[in-house]
């Protein structure tokens, strides 16, 4: 593990910030890029972007801090990002209302920004895990092969997962997005993701609640379902409307 990336004349660099603020700024650029792609609007889009990730770090922090509460001393701890630990789907949905609020009330196309946040959002993601994996977040205890430290290396799983997502959702828009209808770049990130951490997330130390799942692997559950149904009934009503 190497929770200090380097220091600076005596002043400690974490991994986890460090990491954090990459994936931000390239995912950031290359949203910026693709809405430019797509004659949207940008004289706007750093307010949004950065309102709707602090949202989202902040509330995934949060959760992270409530839920491990065990392993704190004090509530000022909770700022300590730098240490990792932070639940990402509360940054997702904290994050994504901030997000459609703004663009709600700028009057923007939301069907195209969400998609493009479709690309982009895992890439982000995948770059910042990069952080918690030298912070030491794991799983359970494993000695298998690709273990990490004697641990199950879920966040790297994650970060593989987030950069495969990334690379198909980046490659239709780029060869077959004629074919794309609105919202299938966003919600194939939201369903992707969530559907895998269903099975990642089994690998975690936290506890299995009364039916045999963790939180982890509920929350997932519930998001991937809602997704799921969100875009099948959006699907319907728009072949409906074409009829």
């Amino acid at each position: 593990m190497r929770i200090v990336l380097f220091s600076v004349f005596g002043y400690n660099v974490y991994s986890h910030g460090v990491f954090l603020v990459l994936g931000m700024a390239i995912a950031g650029y290359l949203f910026y890029r693709l809405a430019k792609k797509e004659n949207l609007p940008t004289n706007k889009f750093l307010l949004n972007f950065i309102a709707s990730i602090v949202t989202g770090v902040i509330a995934s922090r949060i959760l992270f801090y409530f839920l491990n509460l065990k392993y704190y001393t004090n509530f000022y701890q909770i700022a300590e990002i730098w240490q990792g630990g932070m639940v990402s789907f509360a940054g997702f949905i904290f994050g994504g209302i901030v997000f459609l609020l703004l663009l709600r009330a700028q009057k923007e196309n939301i069907a195209k920004w969400l998609d493009m946040a479709g690309i982009v959002f895992p890439l982000g993601i995948g770059i910042s895990r990069v952080g918690c994996v030298l912070a030491g977040e794991v799983g359970r205890r494993y000695y298998g092969p690709f273990a990490y430290y004697y641990h199950y290396p879920i966040t790297a799983m994650e970060i593989y997962l987030c950069l495969a997502i990334f690379a198909i959702n980046f490659s239709l828009y780029l060869y077959a997005r004629k074919y794309l209808i609105d919202y299938f770049l966003f919600f194939s990130f939201i369903a992707l993701y969530s559907f895998f951490r269903i099975f990642i997330d089994s690998y975690r130390a936290d506890p299995n609640l009364i039916i045999g799942i963790n939180l982890s692997q509920l929350t997932s559950f519930i998001i991937f379902a809602i997704s799921f149904f969100t875009f099948s009934i959006y699907y319907l009503k728009r072949k409906l409307r074409q009829k």
